[in-house]
């Protein structure tokens, strides 16, 4: 019974890898096309999810959602900073 319970509870936390994926490809997305700040929620939003849920999937799997999320907060930070800056030089 407890086997089961575990491997219920695995099969759970794998289940959020396609998820936090996708989170972070949106974040990419979002911040390099459409708005900064929603990138910026989703790359936090998978950074969170990956970090807390995703304790037991592969080193590679975590390496690639860490990654993909950390790649959109960058760009959707850089965006920000562009736009404070070109905000700034045009007064």
């Amino acid at each position: 019974m407890e086997a089961s319970d575990s491997q219920d509870y695995q099969a759970n936390r794998n289940a959020l890898v396609p998820l936090v994926l996708l989170l972070g490809i949106g974040s990419v997305v979002f911040s390099f096309a459409i708005s900064n700040y929603w990138g910026m929620a989703l790359a936090i939003t998978a950074l969170l999810v990956s970090q807390f849920c995703l304790k037991s999937v592969s080193r590679t799997v975590w390496i690639w959602c860490v990654s993909l999320a950390t790649m959109g907060f960058a760009l959707g930070l850089a965006a920000l900073f562009m736009r404070i800056l070109v905000g700034v030089l045009r007064r």
